[in-house]
């Protein structure tokens, strides 16, 4: 038992265990879209300003919780792809819901509320998406041209008319010919009117001769991200290096630990007093950018382990403990005394309270790893990933199931019949 509460009350340390996770903004402020987060393993929220974020929009067909078809970059990491290939990543997936679209200034107070309370680098803030959040992608790069280093809009299209906005920064546009859901004109149009705002050399138009609308395997090859990250709004150069549309470069994690690499993870949904800690928190100045943290707010980078034992101790303790904390953040020393500072306040916590915690924490990771076991063999048995060869015909006879069945079950197109080797397929809804 002790062992196990040792080993409990390092998973409550942040700065210790460093470990992965997802945070869950769901329905907690107004006039901005929910939203995920994902954070590598070793992210500090206040420290690591060399950080680059990634933002995927996803197209009609898919949101997370509301039960529509999961794809994109941190779906990616989640299935076992390594995506990232050594470049750790904020990946943020605001959700759209059904019939909504993509609000350009709605999105930009989710980019406004990471600069304000998420260390990242400035300078390297990427937006990527499909469909419908193809046209996002685009509008939002148009919209805010000096925010966005590099972007890539798939199957989609742009509002404006003239998009200007994109030629002052490196844009890949991929659309299929044969896409029967968004028109390949969509595209057409968006190239044709950036050729009338001047010159193009920031533009890269791949039109593939067929594809259909199903090319959500974009967001799984390692390269695409890798281009991505060649670019930065310090140095506004279209980089050739890396073509992941002629050479798409696909990996997974053999070692993965279900969310990806062998560190522990976590799925978070962030509460109304988890807002508020984070709100509280200001993150270093990154890359020359000042933070955008509320004015009326001392800000204060408190712990998980600080909150988790507020939340335990007496009003005397929190007190004291926000006091202690606040010090702290005033000086120019790093994290690492602040979280010291924390560490010292909770052993004003009784032993009875400390076990009480532990064992509640101990209850949750147990309960935590059944259910991604759970889940995992769920999706396994669920999921058929394609060999050289296949087709959908192949694999819709192997598993006793109709070609239109299994295009319904994955929201294929009616003209799909091809597949990539490596593909994941559902074989069951």
């Amino acid at each position: 038992m002790i062992k196990q509460i040792i080993l409990a009350i390092l998973a409550l340390m942040p700065y210790v265990a460093k470990a992965q996770q997802i945070e869950y903004f769901n329905d907690l402020m107004p006039d901005m879209y929910n939203f995920a987060i994902y954070e590598p393993k070793g992210y500090d929220p206040v420290k690591s300003t060399d950080m680059p974020v990634v933002m995927f929009l996803h197209g009609r067909s898919m949101s997370i919780g509301l039960g529509g078809y999961r794809y994109g970059s941190i779906t990616s990491i989640e299935r076992g792809n390594d995506i990232l290939q050594g470049q750790p990543a904020l990946i943020v997936e605001p959700n759209a819901k059904a019939g909504e679209g993509w609000g350009s200034v709605k999105l930009h107070k989710v980019y406004e509320f990471l600069k304000a309370h998420y260390a990242f680098d400035h300078n390297r803030f990427y937006v990527i998406g499909m469909s419908m959040g193809g046209w996002g992608t685009l509008n939002y790069a148009n919209k805010y041209p000096d925010e966005v280093a590099a972007c890539v809009g798939i199957g989609g299209g742009c509002d404006a008319k003239t998009p200007c906005g994109l030629n002052q920064l490196p844009t890949w546009i991929i659309h299929a010919a044969d896409d029967e859901t968004t028109s390949v004109t969509n595209s057409d149009r968006v190239v044709e009117a950036m050729k009338k705002c001047g010159d193009t050399k920031l533009l890269k138009y791949s039109r593939l001769a067929e594809g259909g609308h199903s090319l959500i395997y974009y967001f799984d090859y390692w390269n695409l991200y890798q281009w991505l990250f060649k670019h930065s709004l310090k140095n506004r150069r279209f980089d050739t290096s890396v073509d992941f549309v002629a050479d798409p470069q696909y990996r997974t994690n053999e070692q993965r630990y279900w969310l990806g690499g062998d560190g522990y993870e976590e799925h978070i949904a962030i509460t109304q007093s988890e807002l508020a800690r984070i709100k509280a928190r200001t993150p270093n100045s990154a890359s020359g950018s000042a933070s955008l943290a509320a004015a009326t707010t001392t800000p204060v980078a408190q712990t998980p382990t600080t909150a988790a034992v507020n939340s335990s101790a007496s009003t005397a303790n929190k007190t004291s403990a926000d006091k202690s904390s606040a010090t702290s953040a005033t000086k120019t020393s790093t994290s690492t005394a602040t979280a010291k500072t924390n560490t010292t306040t909770t052993q004003s916590v009784s032993f009875d309270q400390l076990e009480a915690m532990v064992r509640a924490r101990l209850a949750e990771m147990r309960q935590a790893e059944a259910d991604a076991n759970a889940a995992a063999s769920k999706a396994k048995a669920n999921v058929y990933i394609a060999k050289k060869g296949d087709t959908l015909k192949k694999i819709a006879k192997n598993h006793g199931l109709t070609l239109n069945q299994l295009r319904e079950i994955n929201g294929y197109p009616k003209n799909k019949k091809k597949v990539e080797p490596g593909e994941e397929v559902r074989i069951k809804q």
